[in-house]
Formats: C-alpha cells, structure tokens, sequence
C-alpha cells in the first residue's frame, strides 16, 4: 500500500511538472505571437505623478511615425517646436486643444495635426496642442488645470473619443498608472496619487504583463481569491459613476471658462466605424445634454462624418500596417486631419466661437 502511494504522489508530482511546462509553453507561445511593441508615448513621455505619464519638454523626434511625419515638444510639454507664452500674441485668438492621440496628432508631423491646420487656415487663431497619447477625459482635465488654464486664451476645444470616457474609471493603462477621479460630495477628488511608478521600472514587461493571466497557476490563484473574496480591489470605477464624473468635469471647465470670460467647445471626435455604427448614439445624446446644461456649444463629428461619401472614408483614416507602432490604425492621415480641421473651423465660425 505504502509503495502504490508513493507511486501515485511520484506520478502526481511528474504530471504538475508536465503541466506547468505545457502551461509555460503556451504563453510562450502566445507572448510571441501577440507580444506588443513599444508604445510611441515612450520616446517622447515621462512618468508624471498626478497624470501617470506627460510630455517631456525639447523632444525632437524626426520621422517618428514615418518619413516626414516628426514629432517635437516644446519647453511647456506641448506638441510643436514653438514655446508658447504666457500672454497671447496681440491680434491673435488662441485655442488650446485638449484630448488624446486624436488631439496629438499620432501618426502625423507636427504641422499636419488637426490643431495645427487650424492655425493654417484661419491666420487669426493660434493654437496650442495639449493632446496625449492614452489620456481619459479625466487626465486631460488635469493637464489642463495644471498647465493650460493660466496661459491667456479665447478657446478651449475639449476633444474626446468614446474610449476616453472608459479610461476614467482605470487606474492604469497599458500597464502604466494613472490618476482617478471620484465624487466627493459635489467635489472632484483624484484617488491613486501619486501614481504608481511600476510601469516605468520595465515598461516592456508592464505593456505585456496581461500574458501572466494565461498561466493555469495565476488562473487558479484568482480563483481561490475571489471565492474567499482577497483579490485586489476593482481597478475600474462603476459604469453607474462614469457619467457622473464626466459630467463634473465637463461643469468644473464650464465654470472655469466662465468665470475667465473664455469659451468652452466639447467636441466628439469621430472614429472610422462610427460612419456606419450608430453604438456610441447614447453616449453622445448624453455631451450633447450636458453641453446644453453648462451652455457651451457641442460639435459631433460623428453628425459630420456621416456626410462624407463613404469610398473616401478610408482616406481619412490611418491603415493597420500604415506605422511600426502598436494602436496606430484608426487614428487620422494627413487628409483626415484637413478634413477634421475645415469641419471645426467651420463649426466655431457657425457658433459665433471665434468672434467677429
């Protein structure tokens, strides 16, 4: 009896062995086949403690995403190679625009953003990118109060995609920690600051660190955890306080405009799918409401999306092979951008935005 049960355990133990090896294989295998590449954000960001990541100043970065589309920052963390002062140049409506890669301009040079064409087009603006690779609603939020709002301006376009409204209930993306906001009361509180510095120790390891949860041994260490309810704390708020929060932000820069005498436009920023797929119409029923409730104007570049042809769609959008870099496809070409900037210049003169 004694040797048939050391003869069961020996093949036990051998079996783990066997199974772990398999379980190690696959992931391999996997790692391998899906592995990321290094985000673009990384060679031109850096850990930031209440944003998770920001800009660095004086980056030169020729040809980043492709001959003839560089990227540059200037001495206030701002897409461009030209420093902005504090004071708006005389005669001049400046515009800062807020928002994500959209905003940034990912993908194309410095002067091809839609920011930037802006300024092309209509001689009297000047504009100022405060767009960033990842950012939610609540990141550009805070970069804006931290290093927008005391610069003198006419204009605020705040932009987002409907990714943006989910990354404000995270902690983290792609690995790296951000800030999150909650209510207080009537009071925007940021929780998780300041953030976490781990994704910067090996950015490579964080951007793929979701491999590990193929691994039959993490699988099962989650599942003792939540049958005994000891995992870690959800890193997502609620979708019920989602709307909440945006519209808190949306009312903290409705009031911060107001008050400095300055304009407010939210602005939607269409996606390729949106042309056809109609998911997003509540989210945006709901900017528009809000919009209405602070009384600044809100511009739907879905709305606008819909009017042009749909073969000449796919110009305006980048291709999945169109950079080296992981997440480029979707975001806008060079004609995308033109579109985008004709359509809000257009847009703000119709609103009365930019004056006489």
């Amino acid at each position: 009896m004694r040797a048939a049960m050391t003869f069961l355990g020996r093949m036990l133990l051998v079996f783990c062995v066997v199974e772990g090896i398999a379980s190690l294989a696959r992931v391999a295998a996997l790692f391998a086949a899906r592995a990321e590449r290094p985000l673009a954000e990384r060679l031109h960001t850096e850990y930031d403690p209440e944003l998770g990541w920001v800009n660095r100043p004086k980056v030169s970065l020729p040809d980043l995403y492709g001959p003839g589309a560089s990227l540059h920052t200037n001495a206030q963390r701002f897409r461009g190679a030209r420093d902005v002062t504090r004071v708006a140049p005389p005669g001049r409506v400046r515009a800062i625009c807020s928002g994500d890669s959209f905003a940034l301009g990912y993908g194309v040079d410095d002067d091809a953003t839609w920011c930037h064409q802006l300024e092309a087009l209509e001689p009297r603006l000047e504009t100022v990118n405060m767009g960033q690779g990842g950012y939610g609603i609540d990141q550009s939020y805070l970069w804006f109060r931290r290093d927008g709002a005391a610069l003198e301006h006419s204009v605020h376009l705040f932009t987002f995609i409907f990714e943006d409204f989910a990354r404000m209930g995270a902690t983290s993306f792609f690995g790296y920690g951000k800030p999150r906001l909650r209510l207080d009361g009537d009071v925007l509180a940021v929780d998780n600051v300041p953030v976490p510095r781990t994704g910067y120790w090996v950015p490579w390891l964080a951007q793929n660190a979701h491999f590990a949860g193929e691994l039959r041994s993490i699988q099962m260490l989650r599942g003792v955890a939540r049958r005994f309810g000891t995992g870690a704390p959800a890193a997502r708020a609620t979708n019920a306080d989602i709307p909440a929060l945006a519209a808190a932000v949306f009312a903290k820069l409705a009031k911060l405009h107001r008050d400095a005498g300055r304009r407010l436009v939210l602005v939607y920023l269409p996606m390729q799918e949106e042309r056809s797929d109609d998911s997003t119409a509540k989210l945006r029923a709901f900017v528009a409401g809000e919009a209405q409730r602070q009384g600044v104007p809100f511009l739907d570049g879905v709305t606008a999306l819909r009017t042009v042809a749909q073969d000449d769609i796919p110009a305006l959008f980048l291709a999945e092979a169109s950079t080296h870099f992981p997440s480029a496809a979707g975001h806008y070409t060079l004609r995308g951008n033109r579109w985008m900037a004709q359509w809000l210049l257009d847009s703000l003169r119709a609103r009365g935005v930019l004056g006489p």
